[in-house]
């Protein structure tokens, strides 16, 4: 029986295969956020490019100044040398951070169970999976171990993150990470942003490890890091269900602006 960090290592090196929704997974511990304070008056920024293939990463200011963001970035990087020796030469890194207030009984972000890296019809023919290294500050992401089954989904017919949360029992084990700690999982691993019990603050941390180009508007370019691509509109199918938060998709714009 593979070990998580096994399942997760055949994750990423593979190219997107939906029958790999069928194997159980949790994701894999890295590390912990340090020095996290003033993480919540960082601009809101969503998948922002800060690393393209064969190139070091490059952060704008303020994010550079962040003890939180740059060593989430170190750790996210040594841990994927070990993880998937030579990715550095074909993926992007993207950056996301997202802070806002979240009122009781409320979600942060997406509440449902869905995943992150799905290929639409954009990509008739699959790239590599894409992975992520997650971290927040409060009220940690909830994620699901539970094996679905994705047999018969059309990525231009279905939202998949419906279809594929339906199959997680109500009564279904959820696995939480610490506040503050990084943990990283593939694009097959179904999570949620947890219901607010109280009213508190919350900073969300996304590392995107990608060979897609992330060329939509309303995403955060990085100043000082020239891309080879203009970003578009792009209207969403049905398959790549919910959009992003209001939040991310508003600071986005704001860093954009």
């Amino acid at each position: 029986m593979n070990t998580p960090l096994q399942t997760l290592r055949d994750d990423v090196a593979g190219i997107f295969a939906p029958e790999r929704f069928a194997i159980a997974r949790l994701p894999v511990q890295v590390g912990y956020l340090s020095e996290p304070a003033g993480l919540e008056t960082l601009p809101s920024c969503l998948d922002m490019p800060v690393m393209l293939p064969g190139g070091h990463v490059t952060l704008p200011q303020p994010y550079i100044w962040s003890p939180a963001v740059r060593g989430m970035i170190e750790q996210a990087m040594a841990f994927e040398d070990a993880l998937l020796p030579g990715w550095r030469a074909d993926r992007h890194l993207y950056l996301t951070v997202d802070t806002r207030w979240v009122e009781p009984g409320r979600t942060h972000r997406n509440g449902g169970f869905h995943f992150d890296g799905m290929q639409g019809g954009r990509y008739p023919r699959k790239l590599a999976a894409c992975h992520q290294y997650v971290a927040s500050t409060a009220s940690p992401t909830e994620f699901s171990g539970v094996p679905v089954d994705a047999t018969g989904l059309d990525e231009m017919r279905h939202n998949w993150f419906e279809a594929l949360g339906d199959q997680v029992p109500a009564d279904a084990a959820l696995w939480r990470p610490d506040a503050f700690e990084i943990v990283c999982m593939s694009a097959y691993q179904l999570h949620r942003s947890p219901v607010a019990a109280h009213r508190h603050r919350r900073t969300f941390l996304r590392l995107d490890v990608s060979c897609k180009q992330q060329d939509r508007l309303g995403n955060t370019p990085n100043p000082e890091l020239a891309v080879p691509w203009t970003y578009v509109e792009r209207s969403l199918p049905a398959g790549l269900g919910r959009p992003v938060s209001d939040s991310a998709w508003d600071g986005a714009m704001r860093l954009a602006a």
